[in-house]
């Protein structure tokens, strides 16, 4: 180690979104790495996504097969592939079939042919595919770690970086797993009649990588990874003692209760059924942050944006300027089959662009329908809080009550405190054969607030929150009741039938014999 510290270990990056931030930086120089994966995880995808991003770079790659699959029908099937570029393809990328070679001279003559061939083309990235048929062929288990050992050698004597390709075999962990560098593990996992798939690091030899299952699609672009969102947010960065500053909602009556707004940088949540006005509130969220400077970001799931702008308007919230000045951005992703962390990655780079102040997430419901794993959902939204609460980002989303009526409060998650400091409690109600709106404050950490149920008005000209129900009671029931519904005391007797009843009172009784002939 000289004088200016230890040396950084050079990197090959891997050019597939997300798939260098799992790895914190991307392959280390010279080292052997395994992907294992089931026939249709997406093995050949990777590897050739890797080789183009490196021919682009000017590094020359070697691609070895060891499968009956004619390099024809490999070229034609990436040919489908944004990534693929003609123009590499004999240049700087050898496709070679070595199938013949193992099948004749076996594992010796597959060693003395990769040696030839990687020298010959000073190659920076081999890729072996298909170490099966290496793993049928071979006499031993013994030769075939032999095998490993001697390629690992070669490769990283001349610096070349090696991706071997293999569907893993049997179950569980073999001895060549232990010999290489890494371990990349790629799965298809069914959920019911869902398929999600995901990317594991099980070893990496020398470096620190994100740990856990990572999500990833394969597109027309390619394979994109999205990092899980627990693993990216920096455990070591505390949130401050936070500022006084309030962001407020803009609706008249509503800052009031909470003394000026929400603590700035605070998480929300808008609980109530549907219909009770939480979108509308969230909006004018955004809307007021946008005119004190605050930009926002509308990230939602059930209405497009040209619907959003409709529903605003409708209330007197005129959004378009805003989008048009780049106060208010929006994210629209249908409720349909969302990937969780994929949903978290564009939440993080809202979050993190420093651009955003305010985040209004529209709503949890779609979170916890992207996560097969239901149980993750609230680990999720943890992370997600506390990277809001570091860069001191105001966030607001909503979560529907499992009931419209009746005397029980159900919320949707568990572990609500780690989840949201705020949270403000909309309702229906009927009164006055009418459903009437109202919404309370249940909790405002670190905060005084008014506790009282005020009525929510919707009009044309926008929200408003009014005078508490003075006359209702039974409210968060949802089966509200005047005062006058009470069943009323009983009144006194009058002065005159007091005095009849002391007078009667005061008579003798008769005898008990006579008593019991006036009752026959």
């Amino acid at each position: 180690m000289g004088p200016e510290g230890p040396r950084e270990e050079q990197r090959l990056a891997t050019g597939i979104p997300g798939l260098d931030t799992v790895l914190c930086g991307g392959l280390r120089k010279g080292r052997m790495y395994m992907v294992l994966g089931l026939p249709g995880a997406g093995k050949t995808i990777l590897a050739n996504q890797i080789c183009f991003h490196q021919a682009t770079e000017g590094r020359r790659v070697l691609y070895l097969t060891l499968l009956a699959e004619s390099h024809t029908d490999l070229v034609n099937n990436l040919q489908t592939l944004s990534f693929f570029d003609p123009a590499c393809v004999p240049g700087n990328i050898s496709y070679l079939s070595a199938f013949t070679i193992l099948e004749q001279g076996g594992l010796d003559a597959l060693a003395a042919l990769v040696r030839k061939e990687v020298k010959a083309h000073k190659a920076s990235l081999l890729v072996l595919d298909g170490l099966l048929a290496a793993e049928e062929l071979a006499p031993s288990r013994q030769a075939l770690k032999k095998f490993i050992h001697g390629l690992q050698v070669v490769t990283s004597l001349i610096g070349c970086t090696t991706l071997v390709l293999t569907t893993g075999g049997d179950k569980g962990l073999r001895a060549e797993h232990t010999m290489v560098d890494g371990l990349l593990l790629l799965q298809q996992r069914i959920f019911g009649v869902r398929t999600l798939r995901e990317l594991s690091v099980r070893k990496f030899r020398g470096s620190a990588y994100k740990m856990g299952a990572h999500s990833f699609e394969i597109t027309g672009d390619g394979l994109t990874i999205y990092p899980r969102l627990e693993s990216m947010v920096d455990g070591h960065l505390v949130p401050g003692a936070g500022t006084r500053e309030r962001a407020a909602f803009g609706v008249p009556g509503l800052d009031t209760m909470l003394q000026g707004g929400v603590p700035a940088g605070s998480t929300t949540i808008l609980l109530g059924p549907p219909g009770s006005g939480k979108t509308l509130l969230g909006m004018s969220f955004l809307a007021e942050g946008a005119r004190r400077g605050e930009p926002g970001h509308y990230f939602a799931f059930y209405d497009a944006p040209e619907r959003m702008l409709a529903q605003a308007a409708g209330v007197g919230l005129h959004l378009q300027p805003l989008l048009e000045r780049g106060d208010l951005e929006v994210s629209f992703r249908p409720p349909t089959e969302n990937i969780l962390d994929k949903l978290g990655t564009e939440l993080l780079t809202s979050i993190r662009s420093g651009r955003v102040r305010r985040i209004f997430l529209d709503g949890y419901e779609a979170l916890r329908r992207a996560s097969p794993r239901k149980a993750r959902v609230s680990r999720f939204l943890a992370a997600l809080v506390n990277e809001c609460r570091v860069r001191e980002v105001t966030l607001v989303y909503t979560a529907e009550s499992t009931s419209a009526f009746g005397p029980e409060v159900k919320f949707p998650l568990k572990g609500i405190s780690m989840v949201a400091e705020n949270i403000l409690f909309l309702r229906l109600t009927e009164l006055h054969s009418a459903l009437r709106r109202f919404v309370t404050v249940l909790k405002v950490r670190n905060s005084d607030y008014d506790p009282s149920l005020r009525e929510l008005h919707i009009t044309g000209k926008g929200l408003r929150v009014g005078n508490p129900f003075a006359e209702g009671q039974m409210l968060m029931t949802g089966l509200a009741r005047t005062r006058a519904q009470e069943t009323p005391p009983l009144s006194k007797p009058s002065r005159n039938v007091r005095k009849r009843a002391v007078a009667k009172a005061a008579l003798p009784k008769p005898p008990r014999n006579v008593r019991k002939r006036r009752g026959t």
